[in-house]
């Protein structure tokens, strides 16, 4: 039998690897023998997470991995990667990214050689913006991030469009869903797995961000095309795995969202009153409640104003 005071150095010793990066651990979630969830913490990035803040999604294929997304920069990526290589040794070879902001895609200057694919709009925002990105990480973080460069997809996706293809034994169709969280979202579906991965268009126990995207619009997308897949198992963009019922149950929230702010403003009403009206306590209990809810107000009542203009 072990000294206790040996078994307790080993424990100490596993614990400080597990965080000797700085960030906060990926929780890794098998989906399937092929396909798996890198989730991480609901936080907007700062400097206690270093800006780890949002989901991958990995697609084992014959010879090499197809991820999801690609982290909020250089060394996120890296973090990332070391938590893949415990379930596979393969290289990673393709980087599919939903949408341009910057903790989807900075990561990209990690990925050396794989084929990059994205929305025409979405590669049009990183090669004209991916600096200002890269700056307004540091600012959140505190980090220089120097190491990180923008990347811009080599591959687009027509906007509109939808695209079936075979990557590495793997079958998959990339969604561009037109405008919904931003004007440029794609979503990633392997309809051999039941698996969608939504990008930040879903997100679960987390108050979403609606500033470049437009809500009705938003809720289409969500009405007319995610829900009308015959999917199992949804990774959305921030937040725990989603299932059919979580779907339907973000896609009444934001709904609710919508018709409260619309029917304040038809009956002359102001934006000041969106707060007495919305279930506020079902708001506060997801996470990023106090960085969004006044930016997405705001953003709504101008959506609805030009609507009914």
């Amino acid at each position: 039998m072990k000294h206790p005071i040996v078994v307790f150095a080993a424990m100490l010793m596993f614990a400080g690897a597990a965080s000797a990066s700085g960030f906060p651990d990926v929780k890794i979630q098998k989906i399937n023998d092929r396909v798996y969830a890198m989730l991480g913490p609901h936080d907007p990035p700062n400097k206690e997470n270093g800006g780890y803040m949002n989901n991958n999604l990995v697609i084992i294929g014959n010879k090499g991995v197809i991820l999801v997304d690609a982290g909020s920069h250089k060394d996120v990526a890296e973090h990332i990667d070391e938590a893949i290589k415990t379930v596979t040794k393969k290289p990673i070879t393709h980087v599919l990214i939903t949408h341009h902001h910057a903790d989807h895609h900075l990561g990209l200057s990690y990925f050396e050689g794989a084929q990059v694919i994205a929305t025409d709009y979405c590669a049009k925002q990183i090669e004209d913006n991916g600096r200002g990105h890269v700056k307004w990480m540091e600012r959140n973080t505190g980090k220089n991030l120097r190491n990180t460069d923008p990347v811009v997809p080599q591959t687009k996706l027509a906007l509109h469009s939808r695209q079936a293809m075979e990557i590495d034994g793997v079958r998959l169709e990339l969604i561009s869903t037109g405008t919904a969280h931003t004007d440029g979202d794609m979503m990633v579906w392997l309809p051999d797995d039941g698996v969608l991965a939504s990008g930040d268009i879903l997100v679960q126990h987390i108050n979403p961000s609606f500033r470049d995207g437009n809500l009705k619009k938003w809720i289409a997308v969500v009405d007319d095309q995610i829900l009308k897949l015959p999917f199992t198992t949804v990774m959305p963009g921030h937040g725990p795995l989603m299932q059919r019922q979580d779907v339907a149950g973000f896609r009444d929230l934001i709904a609710g969202f919508y018709q409260t702010v619309e029917d304040i403003y038809k009956t002359g009403g102001a934006e000041s009153d969106v707060r007495k009206k919305l279930d506020m306590a079902k708001w506060q209990s997801m996470a990023r409640f106090d960085d969004m809810m006044g930016g997405n107000i705001s953003k709504v009542w101008l959506e609805v104003e030009e609507a009914n203009f």
